[in-house]
């Protein structure tokens, strides 16, 4: 399930029945002593004088004796597996895992939160339950809360700040990637920032190779942009402009992945009119689960939607936005 030798030197591996824990030396008595070896118990104690952060679930933050607090985030799936087998994970060691990459990426002086622990429940052979322990960031905001702060309306105070951000963000995967990282959810939610600081977050499925290929690297940065796709559609005030901005960081002189985008961009509509059909029949089908509308009489409505989403598209792919031959910062929108 997973080997001692990858284990982290920082962190010592304890088993208690069914529940194997992953705790590092810095936390592991203060864990222990405050109960964690019995989860169950523990987490409906601390339940009291928690804190709950936002994720695909409430992830509680829970206080410690030396005052900060310990953020436990339970793995749960996405998407339709989420209706089907909810936090069950079938083999593998999936905290423990992301644990030991989440250290290796720190060592590298890639930006990223503390983690202290990891913990694996087993059910009954090979269902389990994962858990990830890490220090909280007081503070910080994912980059679709920060950038929601500046709305739709430019400011000569704001926009140089937020211009800042989405360089560095650039430079912060460019630096990713360059150390051999692949993100296995590279998102606007796995971006944080802490004043200035921006911190990569969630490796769940992340890997790491002596080198990554360019297909790689744009297989994440089209899942970024899928991201921000989705986002602008609730309003989230990020510009054509400002992805050019982003890119711009990322590639810097690198002539070889400027064309590797240009070649990816030519498939890319295609998939993202797929997925853009899929958020219209999400937010469709979450309407009916919060409003309890009924289907019959609503068809009509229905496909207005369906269609209007489409229409935008083809407005969009018509004019050839992400096409790199086209973009010129001077020209896009600001």
């Amino acid at each position: 399930m997973f080997k001692h030798n990858e284990i982290p030197p920082s962190f010592s591996l304890i088993k208690k029945g069914k529940t194997l824990f992953l705790l590092g030396r810095g936390y592991k008595e203060a864990l222990l002593k405050q109960g964690i070896d019995d989860l169950k118990t523990f987490l409906e104690k601390s339940s009291q004088v928690s804190h709950y952060l936002k994720g695909r679930a409430p992830h509680p933050c829970i206080p410690l004796e030396d005052g900060r607090r310990m953020v436990v985030r339970q793995y749960s799936h996405g998407g339709l597996l989420r209706a089907i087998t909810g936090k069950l994970y079938f083999f593998g060691a999936r905290s423990f895992r992301e644990l030991a990459l989440t250290e290796e990426i720190r060592s590298c002086g890639i930006p990223t939160i503390q983690p202290i622990g990891a913990i694996h429940y087993r059910i009954f052979y090979p269902l389990y339950h994962a858990y990830f322990l890490s220090l909280e960031v007081s503070q910080a905001a994912d980059l679709i809360q920060y950038l929601r702060q500046f709305g739709t309306r430019r400011s000569r105070q704001t926009l140089p700040l937020k211009r800042k951000t989405i360089r560095s963000a650039g430079l912060l995967i460019r630096q990713f990637h360059q150390a051999g990282f692949f993100h296995g959810d590279l998102q606007l939610k796995n971006i944080l920032i802490v004043g200035e600081q921006l911190l990569l977050i969630d490796f769940d499925r992340s890997y790491r190779k002596p080198k990554l290929s360019n297909r790689e690297k744009m297989k994440n940065l089209l899942r970024l942009n899928r991201s921000v796709e989705k986002w602008r559609r609730f309003g989230l005030p990020i510009t054509r402009t400002d992805r050019w901005r982003f890119f711009l960081a990322y590639a810097g002189d690198d002539k070889e992945i400027r064309e590797t985008m240009e070649k990816a961009l030519r498939t890319y509509s295609l998939r993202l009119l797929l997925y853009r059909f899929g958020w219209a029949v999400e937010r469709i089908v979450g309407s009916w689960g919060s409003r309890g509308i009924g289907f019959e009489g609503k068809n009509k409505r229905i496909n207005l939607r369906v269609i209007d989403s489409v229409r935008r598209w083809e407005v969009l792919t018509r004019t050839d936005p992400y096409k790199l031959n086209h973009l010129n910062p001077r020209i896009l929108e600001p």
